[in-house]
């Protein structure tokens, strides 16, 4: 009797394990970005991926600490024109390909009047661009080619 006990408690404890797993197994874990790096030059960034997001940026901001950037997705490559208008801190603006490998990069510097300057690769398409604060891309020495790795958490 005592091990007909035990191996129905044994089937219990499987069968709880096996219904607690069956119920995580549908679920999807979401990655997100938490930092982008140029080698070991690594920035903690903000994600701007809607159009809303995209469209607000970095503007308004009385700062951006050393190490921290945003980082603006696209689902495909395009032509990307960026504006400084009501943002408060020059910035670098640095444009990736797909492959996230720099096409331009532009020392943008900020607008407070409706006609401002439009940052953009002449003939380079780009699906990531992100930006950090104005001359840290030439203190890192980043160029054209240049290849940005992306770290999730």
């Amino acid at each position: 009797m005592k091990k007909w006990v035990i191996v129905l408690i044994g089937i219990i404890l499987v069968s709880v394990i096996i219904i607690f797993n069956g119920d995580r197994a549908g679920e999807e874990i979401e990655l997100q970005i938490s930092e982008a790096c140029f080698e070991e030059n690594c920035f903690s960034v903000e994600i701007a991926d809607n159009k809303e997001e995209r469209a607000k940026g970095l503007m308004n901001r009385e700062e951006l600490c050393s190490e921290c950037g945003m980082l603006f997705i696209y689902d495909n490559e395009g032509d990307y024109k960026f504006w400084m208008k009501n943002t408060l801190i020059p910035l670098d603006i640095i444009w990736l390909d797909s492959q996230f490998r720099v096409v331009h990069i532009a020392n943008a510097v900020p607008c407070d009047t409706d006609e401002c300057e439009l940052y953009g690769p002449d003939s380079k398409k780009a699906q990531y661009i992100l930006e950090i604060n104005s001359g840290k891309s030439s203190e890192i020495g980043l160029n054209k080619g240049s290849e940005l790795e992306l770290v999730y958490s």
